[in-house]
C-alpha cells in the first residue's frame, strides 16, 4: 500500500524557525515593508524559471481582470494582477533579479555598471554582491568617518591582598583592615597605561581615501605622540594599496598591497621602514577559500633581517622571522580561528571561537600554548543593548601571566577599553570570582531592569508606530479582502475536489500574534489564502520571507512577531502545524497529525 505522505519533505529553510529575542524587529527604523515578488509567487529564491513561470501562469488563470465579470471583482483584480505581472517581469530577467535579491526595490530604481551583459547569472549575482557590500561600507563610513580609540589600562592587584607595611622590628607585617568603608581597598587601584588614537577619513574620488590620525601614549606620568597619514588607492577590483607615514619622530613608514589572484585566493605583502640601516622587516600572507565559510591562511614574517653587512647582526636583532599557518571561518552563527606558529624565538598555538547566542548576544573562548607566555585561556562576550552600542567583559587566566579581567564599549567609530589586571600570578579562585561575579550580574541587571524597560518601551513604540500607520494597516487589510474574494469561487472548487479524494483540506489557517487575545484582533483568517496554494494534495509556502507578502494576507500586528496556524485534514485525520513567519511550510507531514 502506497505511503500517502511519500516524498512530502520540508523544502529548504531560508529562513529561522525560531525567535531568539526582542531584538529580531526593529522598531526605531521599521517602515511599511515593500512588496516581496517572491512572497506574490509563492517562490523560495532559489525557484527556477520553470518554477517563476507555472506559478505566474497558475496565478493568472485566477487574477486575470479578464476572468471576471464583477466591477468590483474586476478593479480589484486589476490591482492584483499589476503586481503578479511585476512580479514575473523582475524574476523572470536574470539582471533584474539578481539586483533586486541585493538591494530590493531600490535596486530595479538604480542604474548599476556590473560589465558586460553576455555575464552568466552567478557572474551577475557576485558582482551586485560586490556592489552591495561596498555600498553598505560607505553608508556605514560615512557613519563612522571619525573615530576614536581609548585604552586605560589598570592594575588593580593591590587591591586583592593585603597590603604590607613596614613594621618598626624589622622585617614587614599585614596591615589591619582599614576602616574606611567596603570601597576602601579599591583605592589601591592604580592607571598603569592610557592610550588614545584618534582617526579621521576622507575621500579623494571613488577609488582614493586619506586617512589621518594622531596617538598618544601616557605611563607614570611619561608620555609620548605622533601623527600619522595615510593614503589607500584601488587601482583595480584586484589590487590595493596602502602606504603610510607618521609624521613626526620617530618616523615610521608602512607599505600594504593586497592581490587578488581570483575571487577564491589573495596575497598581501607589508613593509615597515623605521630607518635604513637595514632592510625592511616583511609580513607576507597567501591565503584562499578552502570551503564556502572558511579560509586558510600562511602568514611569514622576516623580522629583522640582513643582506651582507647592512642590517642588524643577529645578536642586535629584537625582532625574528616566523612562519605561521591557520584557518579561519565565520557565519551568522558561529565564528573560529586556529593558528599554529613556529619562529626562532617564539612558536606557539592558538584556538578561537565564538557562538551567536541570538541577534544581540555572542559568546567567545580562547586558548593559546606558547614558549613564551605559557598556557593562557580566555572566555568573553559582547551584547548589542542599542542599534549602534556593544558591551564586551572578558576574563583572561595565564599560568604565568595572572588573571586579568576587560570591560569594552564600541558605539559606531568610539571604542573604549579598560584591561584591569586583578592578579600579576596564577590564582584559581579569583579567576573563577571573576568570570562568576560579572556573569551573574550581568544577568540580574538583564532580567529585573534591562529586559522590563526594553518590553514596555516596546510596547509603547509598537501603539505609536501602528498609529502612525494606520491608513496603510487598513489599507493592506482591504487588499487582503479582496484577493480573498477573487480567490473564494476556484478555492471551494479545489477544496470539494480535495474532500472527494480525501485529499487535503484546510479547516482553519491563523496569522498573526496568536499568543494575544481574540478581542485585540492581532489574528488574521487566511484560511481561503492557504487552501488556494494547495496542488495535488500538498501545500508548499517556502521558506525567508514575511508572509504578510502572499496574496490574501496582510500583517495583523505590525511590530510583533508572527506566526502561521494551520489546522487541516488529510485522509480524513485531523493535523495541525504551527511555524514562524520566516519558516517554511509543507503539508501533510506525518508528524502534524493530533492524536485523537
Amino acid at each position: 500500500m502506497d505511503d500517502p505522505y511519500e516524498d512530502r519533505s520540508m523544502p529548504a529553510d531560508t529562513g529561522n524557525g525560531h525567535y531568539d529575542t526582542d531584538d529580531l524587529i526593529d522598531l526605531e527604523n521599521m517602515k511599511p515593508p515593500e512588496v516581496d515578488y517572491y512572497a506574490v509567487l509563492n517562490l523560495a529564491k532559489s525557484a527556477s524559471e520553470d518554477d517563476i513561470k507555472d506559478s505566474y501562469k497558475r496565478l493568472s488563470r485566477i487574477f486575470h481582470p479578464d476572468k471576471h465579470s464583477d466591477p468590483a471583482l474586476k478593479e480589484a483584480a486589476e490591482t492584483k494582477f499589476h503586481v503578479i505581472n511585476k512580479a514575473f517581469e523582475v524574476l523572470s530577467n536574470p539582471q533584474l533579479r539578481t539586483a533586486y535579491d541585493e538591494y530590493g526595490e531600490e535596486g530595479l530604481n538604480t542604474k548599476w555598471e556590473v560589465g558586460h551583459r553576455v555575464k552568466t547569472a552567478q557572474e551577475l549575482r557576485e558582482e551586485y554582491s560586490r556592489l552591495a557590500r561596498e555600498k553598505r561600507e560607505m553608508e556605514l563610513e560615512s557613519l563612522i568617518r571619525n573615530k576614536n580609540d581609548i585604552t586605560i589600562n589598570v592594575d588593580a592587584t593591590r587591591v586583592f591582598k593585603n597590603q604590607e607595611v613596614m613594621s618598626p622590628f624589622g622585617g614587614t607585617a599585614f596591615a589591619r583592615k582599614s576602616s574606611g568603608g567596603i570601597l576602601d581597598p579599591l583605592k589601591r587601584a592604580e592607571i598603569m597605561q592610557l592610550y588614545m588614537k584618534n582617526s579621521f577619513e576622507t575621500q579623494f574620488g571613488p577609488r582614493t581615501q586619506f586617512i589621518v590620525g594622531g596617538q598618544m601614549t601616557s605611563r607614570s606620568g611619561m608620555g609620548g605622540g605622533n601623527v600619522v597619514g595615510t593614503i589607500r588607492h584601488a587601482f583595480s577590483e584586484k589590487l590595493n594599496v596602502e602606504l603610510g607615514s607618521s609624521l613626526l619622530k620617530p618616523r615610521v613608514g608602512v607599505l600594504k598591497a593586497t592581490y587578488s589572484i581570483d575571487p577564491l585566493t589573495f596575497i598581501t605583502g607589508t613593509a615597515q621602514v623605521r630607518n635604513f640601516k637595514g632592510p625592511a622587516p616583511l609580513v607576507m600572507t597567501f591565503g584562499r577559500r578552502i570551503t564556502k565559510g572558511a579560509t586558510g591562511y600562511m602568514t611569514y614574517r622576516t623580522g629583522e633581517w640582513a643582506i651582507g653587512s647592512w642590517g642588524p647582526v643577529f645578536e642586535r636583532r629584537r625582532d625574528f622571522s616566523s612562519m605561521a599557518l591557520g584557518v579561519s571561518s565565520q557565519d551568522e552563527n558561529r565564528a573560529y580561528q586556529v593558528e599554529v606558529q613556529t619562529g626562532l624565538m617564539q612558536s606557539h598555538l592558538s584556538l578561537d571561537y565564538t557562538w551567536t547566542l541570538d541577534s544581540a548576544t555572542k559568546v567567545r573562548v580562547g586558548g593559546s600554548l606558547s614558549t613564551t607566555a605559557g598556557i593562557n585561556a580566555s572566555i568573553g562576550g559582547d551584547r548589542k543593548i542599542t542599534e549602534h552600542t556593544k558591551v564586551g567583559l572578558a576574563v583572561e587566566v595565564g599560568l604565568s601571566g595572572g588573571v586579568a579581567f576587560n570591560i569594552k564599549v564600541k558605539r559606531l567609530g568610539q571604542s573604549v577599553s579598560i584591561p584591569i589586571v586583578l592578579a600579576s600570578e596564577f590564582n584559581p579562585k579569583l579567576a573563577f570570582w571573576a568570570t562568576v561575579v560579572p556573569i551573574c550580574a550581568v544577568t540580574a541587571l538583564d532580567i529585573g531592569y534591562v529586559k522590563p524597560k526594553r518590553r514596555k518601551e516596546r510596547a509603547e513604540k509598537i501603539k505609536e508606530l501602528r498609529a502612525v500607520h494606520a491608513d496603510f494597516i487598513a489599507n493592506q487589510k482591504k487588499e487582503a479582502q479582496e484577493a480573498i474574494e477573487l480567490l473564494r469561487e476556484s478555492t471551494d472548487r479545489k477544496t470539494r475536489q480535495e474532500q472527494e479524494k480525501d485529499g487535503l483540506v484546510i479547516l482553519e489557517a491563523t496569522y498573526g500574534n496568536l499568543n494575544a487575545a481574540p478581542e485585540l484582533g492581532l489574528v488574521a483568517d487566511v484560511t481561503i489564502a492557504v487552501q488556494a496554494l494547495v496542488n495535488n494534495s500538498q501545500l508548499t509556502m517556502p521558506g525567508g520571507h514575511s508572509k504578510n507578502h502572499i496574496l490574501g494576507f496582510y500583517d495583523p500586528c505590525l511590530g510583533e512577531k508572527k506566526q502561521l496556524r494551520i489546522r487541516y485534514e488529510f485522509q480524513r485525520r485531523l493535523h495541525q502545524v504551527v511555524v514562524a513567519d520566516l519558516a517554511s511550510v509543507a503539508a501533510p507531514v506525518r508528524s502534524h497529525i493530533l492524536a485523537q
